[in-house]
């Protein structure tokens, strides 16, 4: 009898058991509620949080090391020594090198359209450790790859697979940046963010939450004919006076401003950085609305109910009127984190050089200073001819500066970049329809520009003279 009812005891506690497993690993998934923000999670602490301010890196064709600096010539991976600056060669590729990620000894490579993670071992052999399409980066002590716009990857150095999260989005890949598991990109000139929320019983089980990012900001009720509500109006604060004095002081306008109230700060946002110093920075463009102080008494008995008439139009450009600025922007990742669905989340703007709306060639943030590069034609003898401008602006401040210009690039000279390291600014020049490399290194404040290799990808290291 006895064994009887152990047996009977023992039968129910594996249907118990099988009906525990099962609810962990198959029901309780499924359930919204089952899943946690990190700050809220039992095991917070094995979450990761990157205290240091640093996102996620993408594939770089320059990277710091610790004691040089590694750099791609085409299908060849280069070293270059901080303290004699001599140059080896590390490993070639059967194909163009698209980037390079570094973590201490840890070097990995991708070659251009190709999809596999190659890891460079200290001897020297090259293997490949992960087979991911799309985007991929660094964060940590780990890799993601972010493929198809939705399929969100993580593995470790040896390209063992952690997790597989579905964003909860269709479409191409978008341009990204991750931070601890948050992923930010630029979809059709508006901000998202893919927020993480982690299941109870297992921290590697993701459901992500999309937001967009409201940086536009409202003062002034709306009347029928604009796009916002009157929800959305905030009241007048500092950054609106900051924007507005700002305003006032350098455009000329064809009316009196002392007439016209503020109305609005609405936001553009182009293209972004990585996370640098808790920062995301972006080049964006503002539209600040002013509105007639009494414009009521002006449009009374003008404005018919089809408000988009031209007629309609006419009398709006009379009672108000836009100006447009070309600011880079910077937003607090931990705001991001706290982004709530329809709160306005605020943003510096820096002052930007050359600001009349011109494209930038390439911005680079490091130690809180934004480089930027500008490309321009010019003609001289009956030549055509190009040129390159690289800025500094200091994040904090908003003040720039020239640092290093390069004139007489032949037309041809279609598509430069330029990557920034501890010391240096390298200058990447693609020749011939990009048939040709020439590579320049400048210090960070445009002295003692040299050239580190020929269009024939000889080592050069002599004075750049341009």
């Amino acid at each position: 009898m006895k064994i009887k009812r152990i047996q009977v005891i023992l039968t129910v506690v594996a249907v118990l058991i099988f009906l525990i497993v099962l609810s962990i690993y198959f029901i309780l998934p499924k359930f919204d509620f089952m899943y946690v923000s990190a700050d809220k999670h039992w095991q917070k602490e094995k979450i990761a949080d990157n205290d240091a301010g640093e996102g996620g890196k993408k594939l770089n064709k320059v990277v710091q090391g610790e004691d040089g600096t590694y750099f791609v010539y085409k299908n060849r991976l280069m070293y270059m020594e901080n303290k004699n600056a001599k140059i080896k060669e590390i490993c070639k590729m059967q194909r163009n090198i698209s980037g390079i990620l570094v973590k201490d000894k840890n070097i990995f490579l991708r070659e251009e359209s190709g999809n596999s993670i190659y890891k460079l071992n200290t001897d020297g052999e090259i293997i490949s450790i992960i087979y991911g399409p799309g985007i991929m980066y660094l964060e940590g002590n780990n890799i993601y790859t972010l493929s198809g716009g939705t399929e969100f990857e993580k593995y470790d150095f040896n390209g063992k697979r952690i997790f597989k999260n579905d964003l909860g989005y269709n479409g191409f890949d978008r341009d990204n940046t991750i931070f601890n598991n948050y992923v930010f990109n630029i979809d059709f000139l508006k901000a998202e963010v893919y927020v993480p929320k982690y299941y109870l019983f297992n921290i590697n089980k993701i459901k992500y939450k999309e937001y967009t990012l409201h940086f536009s900001k409202y003062y002034l009720p709306p009347e029928t004919w604009d796009s916002y509500s009157r929800e959305e109006v905030i009241p007048y604060d500092s950054f609106a006076k900051e924007m507005d004095k700002k305003v006032r002081k350098g455009e000329i306008i064809d009316r009196n401003p002392d007439n016209y109230e503020l109305q609005s700060i609405e936001l553009s946002v182009g293209d972004f950085s990585e996370v640098s110093d808790g920062y995301i920075y972006f080049l964006g463009e503002q539209k600040l609305t002013y509105r007639d102080k009494n414009y009521k008494d002006k449009l009374f008995g003008n404005m018919n109910e089809y408000i988009n008439t031209y007629e309609n139009k006419e009398c709006m450009s009379k009672i108000k009127y836009e100006v447009k600025l070309y600011p880079i922007g910077r937003v607090k990742v931990d705001d991001i984190k706290n982004i709530l669905d329809s709160a306005a989340i605020s943003y510096d703007a820096i002052d930007r050089p050359l600001s009349n709306g011109r494209n930038s060639n390439d911005f680079i943030i490091r130690d809180k200073k934004v480089y930027m590069s500008y490309i321009e034609d010019y003609v001289e003898n009956n030549q055509e001819y190009r040129e390159l401008k690289i800025y500094k602006i200091d994040a904090e401040t908003s003040i720039s500066k020239e640092v290093y210009t390069m004139k007489g690039l032949f037309a041809d000279e279609r598509m430069i970049e330029i990557f920034v390291t501890d010391n240096y600014i390298f200058i990447y020049r693609y020749i011939d329809n990009s048939k040709k490399l020439c590579i320049t290194r400048v210090n960070r404040d445009g002295s003692n520009p040299v050239q580190v290799m020929d269009e024939n990808g000889e080592v050069v290291m002599e004075p750049q003279i341009r």
